[in-house]
This record gives C-alpha cells, sequence and structure tokens, in this order.
C-alpha cells in the first residue's frame, strides 16, 4: 500500500488536514509547520494523488513542457548530449504567454526508453508542450489517449496543434548566403539523417545550389551527425580525414557549430580566414562564443509564445480549426564568414 495523508501527518506530528493545506499550498501554515510537512513527505516519497485533486476541480490549472531526448543520462551540458538551449529560449517564451493566465508550468526531461512522462502518468497536466524531434506516432498516440491536450514545438504532427521553424528555409538562407560570399566548396553538418527537420534543411540547401549560377564550380559536401558538439566534431574528423578542405561550414545546431569550431581549432585553422563557419540556432551558447558568428535565427521565444497561444486556444476550444504554424528564420550576419569574392556575375 503506497504513503498516505495519515502516514505523513504522523511522521511530521501535524493533523491530517494540516497535511492537506501545504499539499495544496495554502498560505495558512506557518512556514516552519511546513517545513516539516515538506520533509516528511520527501523522506517518506510520497507522490500525491493528483487524480483526486482533479475531481474537485475543473482544471489543474498546469501545462507541462516536455523535452524529448535520447538519453537522460547524460549531463544536460555534456559535450556528448543535445544542448538544451531550445528547452531554455522556447520556455521562456510560453512564460511570457502565461504572464496574465492562471496557468504554471512543469517542465521534464523525458526519454523514449519510457512510455510516457511521469507528470502525464501522475495526472499533473491539463496539456503538454512537446519539444525535440526524437520522438514517434507511438508516442503521440499516447499522450492523446490521456486525454490531454498536445502542442508540439519544432515539428509538424498531423492531427495534433503545432509550432515550428520553416526548415526549409533555414537551409536555403545558409546556402544562399554562403554562395553570394563567393564559397564553392561548402560542407553541411547536417542533424540525423532520418530526422524530419535535418530532411527539410537538406531540401532548402540544395535548393539554393541548384538555383545558382554556376554549378559546375560548387562542390557540396553533406555529413550527418547526432544534434550534439560530438555529432559535430566527429563529422568534421571525418571529411577531414577524407582528405575534404572546404571554404566554409555550415553546422545544422548550435551543438553541431561549437563541434565543428572544436574540430577546427584542434586542427590549427583559423575561423573565417581560412573556413567559414555559420550556424543555426541563436543561443547563449553561440552568444557567448569567442567568435561574432554568422546565424540563422529560429526564433525560439516567439515559438514557445506562439505555442502558449496555440495551447490556450485550444483550451478554450477544443474543436478549432488544428494549428500548424511555420515562423520563418531570419539571417544574422557577424564575422564568421568571410567575402570571398566582391562581385559575382549571375
Amino acid at each position: 500500500m503506497g504513503v498516505t495523508i495519515m502516514d505523513i501527518a504522523e511522521e511530521a506530528g501535524v493533523s491530517k488536514s494540516t497535511v492537506s493545506l501545504v499539499i495544496n499550498g495554502s498560505n495558512l501554515v506557518k512556514l516552519e509547520t511546513r517545513y516539516k510537512v515538506l520533509q516528511a513527505i520527501h523522506k517518506l516519497g510520497y507522490v500525491p494523488n493528483m487524480v483526486a485533486r482533479a475531481l474537485t476541480t475543473s482544471k489543474k490549472g498546469t501545462f507541462g513542457l516536455i523535452f524529448v531526448t535520447s538519453g537522460e543520462e547524460n549531463l544536460s551540458y555534456g559535450f556528448e548530449s543535445i544542448p538544451e538551449t531550445l528547452l531554455f529560449d522556447v520556455s521562456y517564451g510560453i512564460n511570457e504567454g502565461l504572464k496574465n493566465t492562471d496557468y504554471t508550468l512543469l517542465t521534464e526531461r523525458f526519454s523514449m526508453r519510457d512510455k510516457l512522462p511521469n507528470i502525464v502518468k501522475n495526472k499533473r497536466v491539463d496539456g503538454v508542450f512537446i519539444i525535440g524531434g526524437l520522438f514517434d506516432s507511438q508516442f503521440i498516440e499516447s499522450l492523446r489517449k490521456e486525454n490531454i491536450y498536445v502542442v508540439i514545438i519544432g515539428r509538424t504532427y498531423e492531427g495534433v496543434d503545432s509550432v515550428s521553424v520553416n526548415a526549409y528555409q533555414v537551409g536555403y538562407l545558409a546556402a544562399k548566403h554562403l554562395l553570394e560570399k563567393g564559397h564553392n566548396t561548402i560542407v553541411f553538418v547536417n542533424g540525423p539523417q532520418d530526422n524530419v527537420n535535418s530532411i527539410e534543411k537538406l531540401a532548402g540547401f540544395t535548393a539554393a545550389f541548384n538555383e545558382d549560377g554556376h554549378p559546375e564550380e560548387k562542390k557540396m559536401h553533406v555529413i550527418h551527425g547526432a544534434y550534439t558538439g560530438r555529432g559535430g566534431y566527429e563529422a568534421m574528423s571525418e571529411l577531414w580525414e577524407q582528405g575534404i578542405r572546404p571554404d566554409a561550414v555550415f553546422g545544422g545546431s548550435d551543438g553541431i557549430t561549437m563541434g565543428i569550431i572544436r574540430y577546427l581549432y584542434k586542427q590549427g585553422v583559423r575561423i573565417p580566414d581560412d573556413i567559414s563557419v555559420m550556424g543555426y540556432e541563436e543561443s547563449i551558447i553561440t552568444a557567448h562564443s569567442p567568435l561574432a558568428l554568422t546565424i540563422i535565427d529560429g526564433h525560439k521565444r516567439q515559438l514557445g509564445e506562439a505555442a502558449c497561444l496555440a495551447m490556450l486556444n485550444r483550451m478554450h476550444n477544443k474543436n478549432a480549426q488544428e494549428v500548424s504554424l511555420k515562423l520563418d528564420p531570419t539571417l544574422i550576419e557577424r564575422n564568421s564568414v568571410k567575402e570571398l569574392t566582391i562581385h559575382r556575375q549571375m
């Protein structure tokens, strides 16, 4: 039998009603008493029955933000991990959107090895925002069976509200910029080959090459890897060992780009004097880079705000038309891409 409120009350030396007040966030309990109750909850491993609580109200007043990862055992800031800059910036935008509402936001890192996030299994949320494209259709269908609202951030999924960046335009703008700067041999270190966003980025990147007026003079090398620093580092190492010496490299995420830069630094390559480097995702990582990086900005905070509006819209009208919004990325030009030609004749 699980731990009950009575067990907590006995451990803390208070009444059952006092424990209930603490669990429900009441301000009527003294700080010292609240601390004793919380200590007892932690010691006994008590999990509030959120189902029972939900029966007394029409809503829980909480949304969940689920960051889907490939393996939650890795440190979020590790070189082998996907940087959580997307989670940070998007959550900022969601919280901005929730400022004038009664809703709060819970965050959970989730590995696909489990069936459902804990905040969903414990019935703690009215709806969830899903970040990270590493989920499959079975995961989304499992969420829908829980009868909660779902908004996907970063990619689309038929039948579910979604807000994402136009990944095709990300690739297109990057290649177009590098070509206009006169670069001839360009490497694109993309994300996983079967990832929807990676596929769209590559399609846009290729389209820009096909539009170029001198295709016979251009060489495009594409290599796929994880959205991590390690992924970018190893991809660049593989190309380097093959004897490929590009004059420009585009990284498909901020983590990949940092891995590229680390490898080039190890080889004694100067940026942009020897090789131009361009990245995707404006984030705290790129902002603190010793290089002033030219970036394709995916407007992640705006993604969060738009996702929040989509969720609130769905809460107010569950029969509303499906939202599938794509934000256009923009180019932020700094100093990591060298001008190789002053005038190009097209």
